[in-house]
């Protein structure tokens, strides 16, 4: 185990973690708390040793996306992993360091009006709507149809019509710009219901 490189991790405060050319895992308390927990947790390093071989080749970086449990009463919360491959100096391959941080989300036209981008929150923001209304909310938010959001849900456009019109009311507004305001202004369009998140790790590049 390479005592320079677990010294550094445990003197970082961000979920951080190294492999050495056996494909020892080493990972500091941070990341412990996030890979510790749960079966699910485990498909992260998983999906690493899978591609470890294509990263080391093309000695390239490997950046994932992966939804985990939050523990104990907390929800789930997207996380980006980065492994990035290590050489000695003569070119040898050593392992991998990597390091984990909450997953940002920007959608284009946030990005047009100047937007920074933001964790998602998994958590209803309250008790305003009910779930199936939440649900329904996420995806007008996302600029879906009724149709469109029938087909998401597998409910009937007019099942969709009525939801949306209870929420227009619970919110006092009557059109899809006074709902989209709203909802910045009660920082709500930030939520995501967790059962819309896809499971496992989605591989972003490598």
């Amino acid at each position: 185990m390479n005592i320079p490189i677990k010294q550094f991790c445990q003197s970082l405060t961000i979920p951080c973690g190294f492999t050495d050319a056996e494909s020892e895992v080493y990972t500091n308390a941070e990341m412990t708390d996030i890979l510790g927990m749960t079966v699910e947790s485990s498909q992260v390093l998983d999906v690493f040793h899978a591609r470890e071989e294509v990263m080391r080749d093309k000695k390239l970086p490997l950046s994932m996306l992966s939804t985990l449990p939050g523990g104990y009463k907390k929800p789930p919360q997207p996380w980006r992993f980065d492994f990035f491959p290590r050489f000695d100096e003569k070119n040898v391959y050593q392992g991998a360091f990597f390091y984990a941080q909450p997953f940002l989300f920007l959608s284009l036209l946030e990005y047009i009006a100047g937007e920074s981008p933001y964790p998602v929150v998994l958590s209803q923001p309250n008790d305003m709507f009910t779930d199936r209304e939440w649900d329904v909310l996420f995806l007008s938010l996302q600029r879906l149809s009724c149709k469109e959001i029938a087909k998401w849900l597998a409910i009937a456009i007019k099942t969709v019509e009525v939801h949306l019109n209870n929420i227009y009311r619970k919110a006092e507004v009557h059109h899809a710009h006074q709902l989209r305001k709203f909802c910045q202004e009660k920082r709500i369009n930030h939520y995501i219901p967790p059962q819309l998140l896809p499971s496992g790790c989605q591989v972003i590049s490598v």
